[in-house]
Order: structure tokens, then sequence, then C-alpha cells
């Protein structure tokens, strides 16, 4: 069993689902993309389950996949998000892309905390998928336009697409910045977007 405090990013597995690079890359790298993360998910989640068994506290959690799951999850996940400083560096970049100056945060999640927000976004997606049949693994190709364009998300006829991963990033950043841990925020995205689907797959 690994110890959490000795965690090791692999390669690739703490990419950001607001970065820009989706939009210059080519259709073949986009898939081989989306390849990696379909690939990838279930070793992910195990790491996850294995991270989550070493936190004192938490060795009880059990990933059966149901909406309950996520109370803990979340709970979790709030005592491991952490932020950085930005280099001076990326803020030169940052300001030297503004058309005019606005003001911004100065800091970024860890790698770490970026990794470990796509494996709860991956186990998110699961949760999801076992509790609709109507839901899926997709990658947004339409258009270069969309937000989530050439990243995985949970699909479906009728059903809004939702990025799991921008979800738990989305968390952890309010975690931060709003400097609430409760951990419950997991699932009341959870819960919201299922009122949005649940009508769609009576129908």
């Amino acid at each position: 069993m690994k110890n959490t405090e000795n965690y090791i990013i692999r390669p690739g597995t703490n990419y950001s689902p607001n970065s820009g690079i989706f939009l210059n890359m080519d259709k073949n790298k986009i898939k081989e993309f989306y390849q990696w993360f379909m690939e990838s998910l279930p070793y992910c989640i195990e790491e996850l389950m294995q991270l989550i068994a070493s936190t004192p506290g938490f060795e009880k959690w059990d990933a059966d996949d149901s909406p309950n799951s996520l109370n803990d999850l979340g709970a979790w996940f709030a005592t491991k998000v952490n932020k950085r400083d930005l280099t001076l560096k990326e803020i030169e970049v940052i300001k030297s892309k503004q058309v005019k100056p606005i003001d911004f945060a100065t800091w970024d999640l860890t790698d770490e905390t970026k990794s470990l927000a796509l494996y709860v976004g991956m186990y998110y997606g699961e949760v999801a998928i076992r509790n609709n049949s109507l839901l899926k693994w997709n990658q947004l190709l339409s258009s270069r336009k969309l937000a989530d364009y050439g990243q995985p998300v949970l699909d479906g006829v009728g059903i809004v697409p939702i990025n799991p991963v921008r979800v738990a990033h989305s968390i952890a950043y309010g975690f931060i910045g709003n400097n609430t841990r409760d951990g419950m925020e997991l699932r009341k995205a959870y819960d919201y977007w299922e009122k949005l689907v649940m009508p769609a797959s009576r129908e």
C-alpha cells in the first residue's frame, strides 16, 4: 500500500482541463490522448482507492460506485488540495496575454492536486455512468469552440455533456479560493447534475 505523503506523479496524470493545449493538438494526438485516458481510467481509480485507504480516518471508504461514496471521497479530497505560488515568469506570461490589465490569482493548484483531481473526476464519471444507463464517456470533437474540445466528457442522447475532471478541478479551486473545506461540494455537484440528467432518462 502506498503512503500518500510519498505520492509521485506519473507523466501525463496532471493535465488541466482549462489548458488550451487541446486546441493546438492535431486530431491524431487528440485521439491518442482519449485512448490514454480510457486505458488509464481503471488504473487511476485503483490508485485513488489505495491512496484513500492509506489515509488515517478514511481506511473504510468503499468505492462501490454509489452516489453516497462521493461524500467521503469529497471529504478526503478536501484534505489533499494544495496551492503553489506562480513564478515570476508565469505571471509575466499571463500579463503578456491580457488585452488590458485585469487582476488575477497569483497561485495555481499544485501538480499533485491536479493529478488527484484527475483521479477524482474519473471516479465521479464512473459513478454517474453506473447509475444512469444513458450516460457514457465520449470525446468532444465537433467544434474547437467548445470549452471541452478534445476532452473526455459524460455524454448521452438529450444530455448536456459534462467534464468530470473539470468538475473536480473547479471544486479544488473553490476549496482554496473560498477557503471552504467541508468536502460536500463533490456530492452537491453530482446531485445537481443528476436532476438535469434524470428527466431525460425517463423519456
